[in-house]
């Protein structure tokens, strides 16, 4: 079997069937949905990169962002949202006056 084969196409396809089986049957949410989809495209997007196909990487290169961004506006990105606040209290803003002598 070929390498390039079962990337491009065998474990995308498995994993959107999964996706798609779980977000029917009501046992994932559209944040694990959105981030399956998002493995799958990723893996496709690479493994066209690596035959040379770029239409096709292109394409799923596309489908990868517009799905990372339905899973982070889905509720995924919360935990992400959250480490980044817990690190931004730690910067306060002081003022300053400009200097006046140019």
């Amino acid at each position: 079997m070929d390498v390039f084969a079962l990337f491009s196409i065998y474990i995308p396809v498995a994993l959107g069937l999964c996706a798609l089986a779980g977000a029917l049957t009501g046992r994932l949410s559209a944040r694990h949905f959105y981030a399956l989809l998002t493995t799958a495209m990723l893996i496709r997007s690479i493994a066209n990169i690596a035959q040379g196909k770029a239409l096709y990487a292109a394409t799923d290169a596309a489908l990868t962002a517009y799905y990372a961004w339905r899973w982070w506006k889905n509720g995924g990105g919360d935990d992400t949202k959250r480490r980044l606040r817990s690190v931004a209290k730690g910067f306060t803003p002081t003022r300053r006056t400009a200097p006046t002598t140019a």
